[in-house]
């Protein structure tokens, strides 16, 4: 009895400071919905949430971030070659800005979404390291290889209406998309050639880069929130985000919904293409000349359209939810899980493993989350391969704030 007696008192005890914690309006990117799951607040919330991701295999997270924060940095060639052993260079950033303004009145509501998105890799094979590393070597050599670089950038802009039934809740999003420039393909090809009078050895990189954009080359150059502006009224594509939840609004158990449904594709107007061909020499020398050109095309920008589900499973004092991504156009699938809890009612703590865009991440999320303010920070690991997401060559950063009553 005594026994017994303890153990009701230690879960009387974690029921007073530990408490459920499901899916938030920072989450709204899996179901539109989720916008109105705002916590604490009865009438309106005001949004923020950065979102970044950074991969590379060269330095450590360690290394690498006070890099990134300084304002003149030196790259060490010899240093990154060592740390590469033998495979290609690469670096990957994906980062995202969502924004939004939701009102709810009786069982409607209403909003605003601002959502800026930002993907780009780079790939420079191994060999072509190693021929500038032995540049002072008269008998290094240079086979034929290609660099690969892609970019996309986007700015949507949605008007949210949803309303909630007894149990049940359905809402869509009406969006206004634009690429600000992407590529399609950039490759960059090289090869080496040989002075036998000359007795030199030259590294020749032929660089082709073609930017895709509604804006040209003047106005790229000069981009502004109000040249970004005008051209969503005239050349933005449209797209609807259609979601229903199962539950308590503001805690749903489980949904689905479908994104990026098409209405019409943005309009592409230009294609600037950089063309411009570098030679490095055994000695150390560079020379470069470049050859700019525009033209213009008629071109079509669509988001790709995807249906996402979670559900909610209340385990004791926390909330274990997992979630997926299918992808209409390439039948990829994207999933995760994560464990979700409130020490106090006060302070919100995430823990998870997800699959996403063919990386893995492994995050520890916290805040604080009062009536009026709320604040969020997840700190991810960041990987291609499961098995090397300890070795720290890449991070996701996320944080989320919001403002309401």
């Amino acid at each position: 009895m005594k026994k017994v007696f303890i153990v009701m008192l230690l879960v009387s005890s974690f029921s007073l400071i530990i408490f459920s914690e499901g899916l938030r309006s920072f989450d709204s990117n899996l179901n539109p919905v989720l916008l109105e799951s705002i916590g604490k607040r009865n009438y309106f919330e005001i949004e923020l949430s950065p979102d970044i991701m950074i991969y590379q295999n060269v330095y450590k997270v360690a290394d690498l971030l006070p890099m990134l924060t300084a304002k003149n940095f030196t790259l060490d060639v010899d240093e990154m070659y060592n740390s590469l052993g033998g495979d290609d260079l690469f670096f990957i950033t994906k980062d995202n800005v969502e924004g939004h303004f939701v009102v709810n009145i009786f069982n409607l509501g209403l909003g605003i979404v601002l959502n800026g998105d930002l993907k780009s890799d780079l790939s420079v094979p191994n060999n072509l390291i190693e021929f500038i590393v032995n540049s002072d070597e008269t008998s290094t050599s240079l086979e034929e290889g290609t660099m690969v670089f892609n970019l996309d950038s986007s700015f949507k802009a949605g008007a949210y209406a949803s309303y909630n039934f007894d149990g049940m809740s359905v809402g869509l999003v009406y969006n206004l998309f634009l690429p600000i420039v992407y590529t399609e393909e950039s490759n960059i090809e090289y090869e080496s050639s040989e002075d036998i009078e000359e007795g030199t050895t030259t590294a020749q990189l032929n660089m082709n880069v073609d930017l895709y954009s509604p804006f040209d080359s003047d106005e790229l150059e000069n981009i502004s929130i109000n040249s970004i502006t005008d051209k969503i009224f005239t050349d933005s594509g449209h797209s609807i985000d259609a979601g229903v939840t199962f539950g308590e609004i503001k805690n749903p158990v489980g949904g689905i919904a479908v994104k990026n449904i098409p209405v019409k594709p943005a309009k592409v107007s230009y294609k600037n293409s950089y063309e411009q061909e570098i030679d490095i020499s055994l000695s150390g020398e560079i020379s470069s000349s470049s050859t700019p050109k525009e033209v213009q095309i008629d071109e079509q920008y669509v988001y790709p359209m995807s249906v996402t589900g979670f559900f909610r499973i209340p385990v004791v004092f926390l909330d274990i939810i997992p979630y997926g991504e299918f992808y209409v156009d390439n039948q990829k699938i994207d999933w995760g899980v994560q464990a979700r809890t409130s020490l106090f009612n006060f302070i919100p703590l995430t823990v998870g493993i997800e699959n996403y865009h063919d990386y893995w991440n492994t995050f520890l999320g916290f805040g604080i989350d009062s009536r009026i303010i709320e604040s969020r920070t997840e700190l991810s690991l960041t990987a291609k391969d499961l098995e090397k997401i300890f070795d720290l060559n890449g991070f996701t950063f996320k944080s989320s704030f919001a403002i309401g009553f």
